[in-house]
């Protein structure tokens, strides 16, 4: 492919290379100037044009989300959206990616030639919210972490990471598959299966099955939260503890102890709470 463009400058005598370039493809020239004379260099990029549509599913608009990646010879270029790139000719490797799916084609560009294509990732869309109660209120809280993992354990009984977000309306381009979300607010912990095919749209909502813990223990040193029931040995589970003397939590329904430390040994205290889910409970250890 032949490019035309003019540049004027004036340069001392001696001796150059000049660079002409579009976009990723490039040729250069040795010249040696002369005072008095004129130069117009001509320069052959061969190179061809590749305009890539990504989309999310088949029949789904252009995704604006996209990251496009080209591999040309001798190089690589990172474009987003509808993407278009000037390269050199021969075999190019496209790789689009929306969220956590991916496509990769190759594509064989003759110079001069340009080339339009569709790239269909095939990923499905959710968007995951968490409530306290089956419809209740809506946990509305930027504290709120969703990580996605495959459904499927692998022979230790781990699951594979997908994605991850923080707050509410967290959304998620994924492939065809069973997953399981894992969403985290405060000392609630809860799984909610879900599957995704190419092309849905779907809300998933989670029920954390909790309220919210306001805890005050005027001059206490720290407050730390425990399950109610103790082990064999008489000891009962930690869930969490806070410096200070004020403390609020998200905590799954059920019975607990809230122990307010002070700094002198013997001074501690116990208070025993139950959180029902979709409630509020304020409490003070003295």
């Amino acid at each position: 492919m032949t490019e035309y463009g003019e540049l004027k400058t004036n340069l001392e005598p001696g001796d150059y290379i000049v660079v002409g370039r579009d976009d990723e493809a490039r040729s250069e020239q040795k010249i040696k100037v002369e005072a008095g004379q004129t130069y117009s260099p001509l320069f052959t990029l061969n190179a061809g044009t590749l305009v890539i549509h990504p989309h999310a599913s088949q029949g789904s608009e252009i995704s604006g989300e996209a990251r496009v990646d080209f591999n040309y010879p001798g190089g690589n270029t990172t474009h987003y959206g509808d993407a278009k790139a000037t390269v050199p000719a021969g075999e190019q490797k496209v790789t689009v990616q929306i969220g956590a799916g991916t496509a990769t084609e190759t594509v064989q560009l003759a110079a001069g030639q340009t080339v339009e294509k569709d790239i269909i990732v095939g990923v499905g869309h959710a968007m995951l919210n968490a409530y306290y109660t089956a419809g209740g209120d809506k946990a509305d809280n930027s504290g709120i972490g969703f990580e996605i993992v495959k459904a499927k354990k692998k022979i230790d009984g781990s699951r594979e990471s997908v994605e991850h977000s923080y707050g509410p309306d967290s959304k998620f381009w994924l492939p065809p598959d069973d997953y399981v979300a894992l969403t985290t607010l405060d000392l609630a912990v809860v799984e909610q299966p879900f599957s995704i095919n190419a092309g849905d749209n779907q809300d998933v909502k989670v029920a954390l099955d909790a309220g919210v813990l306001a805890m005050s223990a005027p001059g206490a040193y720290s407050i730390e939260v425990f399950s109610s029931k103790k082990d064999i040995e008489g000891k009962r589970k930690s869930l969490g503890l806070s410096y200070g003397d004020s403390w609020q939590q998200t905590i799954p329904a059920g019975d607990y102890v809230v122990v307010r430390h002070m700094s002198d040994q013997g001074q501690d205290k116990e208070m025993p709470v139950t959180i029902k889910a979709g409630e509020r409970s304020e409490i003070t250890v003295q």
